[in-house]
């Protein structure tokens, strides 16, 4: 779910549309991923 929340940059908050302040910019998120991806793979 929190990657999820990552991806808007506004959520709705008590019925309010706010400004995300866990929102990450795609290309970073897409590094991130990537990452997590290749440790997976990686054993040990």
């Amino acid at each position: 779910m929190l990657d999820i929340l990552r991806t808007h940059p506004m959520a709705i908050v008590g019925g309010v549309l706010e400004k995300n302040p866990f929102f990450v910019p795609p290309e970073e998120f897409l590094l991130e991923l990537r990452a997590r991806e290749k440790a997976r793979e990686t054993p040990g």
